[in-house]
């Protein structure tokens, strides 16, 4: 209940203060600003069903726990309402999410739409023939389902540091690098050499940093889990020191990191997940590491993100990073567009 009248009241504030702002897709919008807190989604669903199969399929997918934080997080923080409910208070949240069940529809499938209500907004219906057919096409295509919900996330946190970009650091790492990454204002150089680039964003509770290293590319073998963890310690234990004296980052081991092999925006990304410490202090939370290849100039590029913030969710700070890591380009590729 808590959660749904806080959802009132952000969106009674929306309504009142309409912008001439960027869409989902970039473009200009007279809509009012998304309502909601990022992370969160709204599932419009018959009350009946709540705790029937489709039901169950939605809370299932959406809150599965997040990989590789230090306390169990959900991907995504549901807030499930019946259609009766549906009014303007809640048809500016950020992510909607749309179950629409009918003979008109000759198979279950996912509907994208974007700033139908607010701005940047996404829409997903889930429509089919039955509720059961719907589920099972969730199931089967939940990797979709989730990622089109998570891009709608990222999306939203390179369009904030597109605007309220700090150019510098961009400058100076297409200068250092040959690279591109985009950092919203508050991001600061803090350690800058040949090899390494430590970035990153402070405040009295919580720290975002994100390290950019490169070393010589030799055979695919780089794209292992030992091979990444191993270099990132090369690096991090060097470079990387901690609150006291002979004290510095490590990779923890008794929990291992995760890799998983990826494509995106047409580039292969050897992904790394895990969680950090701090050696000889009590000290720690997680990271997320892109690796690619530059064979113009046969180097391993990796930019990193890590979060320290002991007293608070990390997800959500994860997934901020992440959408910057990922605006990631080589200049090769920047000159060619």
């Amino acid at each position: 209940m808590k959660k749904i009248l806080s959802i009132a009241i952000a969106a009674f504030i929306a309504l009142v203060f309409y912008s001439c702002d960027k869409g989902s897709k970039g473009k200009k919008t007279f809509l009012p600003n998304v309502t909601g807190a990022a992370g969160e989604v709204v599932v419009v669903l018959d009350k009946a069903v709540w705790e029937e199969s489709i039901g169950k399929t939605y809370n299932d997918i959406l809150r599965e726990e997040y990989p590789m934080l230090p306390q169990s997080e959900p991907i995504f923080d549901v807030v499930m309402i019946p259609p009766s409910a549906f009014t303007d208070i809640f048809k500016s949240h950020r992510n909607i999410v749309i179950t629409k069940v009918g003979s008109e529809f000759a198979q279950a499938q996912i509907v994208l739409q974007r700033d139908v209500w607010a701005a940047p907004q996404t829409v997903l219906n889930i429509v089919g023939p039955t509720y059961p057919a719907i589920a099972k096409m969730l199931n089967d295509d939940k990797d979709r389902f989730v990622q089109l919900l998570e891009q709608a996330e990222r999306d939203r946190v390179v369009q904030n540091a597109n605007r309220y970009e700090e150019k510098g650091l961009r400058k100076l790492l297409e200068k250092k690098f040959d690279i591109s990454l985009n950092f919203p204002k508050g991001y600061q150089m803090r350690l800058y050499i040949t090899d390494f680039v430590w970035i990153s964003h402070e405040t009295p509770d919580i720290s975002q940093g994100i390290f950019i290293y490169q070393y010589p590319y030799t055979d695919e073998n780089t794209f292992t889990l030992n091979y990444l963890v191993e270099k990132r310690n090369s690096f991090v234990n060097k470079y990387v020191p901690g609150p006291t004296e002979g004290s510095y980052m490590i990779t923890e081991t008794l929990i291992a990191p995760i890799f998983q092999p990826l494509m995106y925006k047409n580039r292969y990304f050897g992904q790394l997940r895990g969680l950090w410490d701090v050696q000889m202090h009590p000290m720690g939370g997680p990271f997320v590491s892109y690796t690619t290849v530059d064979e113009e100039r046969n180097r391993v590029i990796t930019v990193e993100g890590y979060i320290y913030a002991p007293r608070f969710n990390k997800r959500n700070y994860v997934r901020q990073l992440e959408a910057l890591l990922l605006t990631f380009s080589l200049g090769s590729e920047n000159a060619k567009e």
